[in-house]
């Protein structure tokens, strides 16, 4: 191959690079974006029958769209519903009715270490 071909290819090679990082980038921004709207709650224990109550009483709630409950670090993180937004205050409020008031919860709307005002 001679040198012209070569540096043809290389910049046909570094090009192509850069497209693909520039769309993995903009990929992981846009999930960045979207994990920004979700609210983590840190609680002291979790189990299996937590992980029950937890999903029983957040996911009927009209704002919440989902919810997972990770066991290992003790957090459950809850999606808003399409076009809605997730009150602080009212999540705060279900885990305690359930007996699991959170140690801290962390959303959109700031992070808390005692329950929300609003």
């Amino acid at each position: 191959m001679n040198m012209r071909k070569w540096i043809g290819a290389s910049a046909f090679a570094v090009a192509t690079l850069a497209v693909v990082a520039g769309a993995a980038f903009a990929q992981g921004a846009a999930a960045e974006g979207a994990a920004i709207r979700s609210t983590t709650i840190t609680v002291g224990e979790m189990c299996n029958g937590c992980v029950k109550r937890i999903t029983a009483k957040l996911e009927p709630m009209e704002a919440v769209g989902a919810v997972r409950c990770d066991i290992p670090t003790k957090t459950v993180t809850v999606d808003p519903a399409k076009g809605r937004n997730l009150s602080p205050r009212a999540l705060w409020e279900a885990m305690e009715a359930i007996g699991k008031t959170p140690q801290k919860l962390a959303g959109p709307s700031g992070t808390f270490t005692s329950k929300p005002e609003a």
